[in-house]
């Protein structure tokens, strides 16, 4: 790996977290822990992966900047060409994130003071 492509995955993943400062305190906890674990488990993985990947994850942080200037609501539909080509992994950890996501008592207990 380049100094140059770690310094852009770098500083992809410091702007996501920043982008996080703008969502309520439960999505906030539960992204940043998300991108952290994500970032994680792939530091190390296949070549072949990692364009598609780093253009996922800056689409998100796309979508994010879009949210937090006002542009475009939160999220998007997952278009279906894309969901048919989810590795059976991949629908598992798609169906715990909604899961998660949607229930009425996020797993983190956090109250925000401001």
């Amino acid at each position: 790996m380049s100094a140059k492509h770690v310094s852009f995955v770098r500083s992809l993943y410091k702007k996501i977290l920043r982008l996080h400062e703008n969502l309520p305190v439960d999505l906030k906890t539960f992204g940043d822990l998300y991108v952290k674990s994500e970032f994680r488990l792939h530091k190390n993985c296949s070549p072949e992966f990692v364009p598609e990947n780093l253009s996922q994850w800056k689409e998100y942080a796309n979508n994010l900047e879009n949210h937090s200037a006002g542009i475009a609501g939160l999220g998007k539909t997952l278009p279906e060409k894309t969901s048919n080509e989810f590795l059976e992994v991949q629908i598992l950890q798609l169906h715990e994130l909604m899961q998660e996501t949607t229930k009425p008592n996020m797993q983190f207990n956090i109250k925000d003071d401001s």
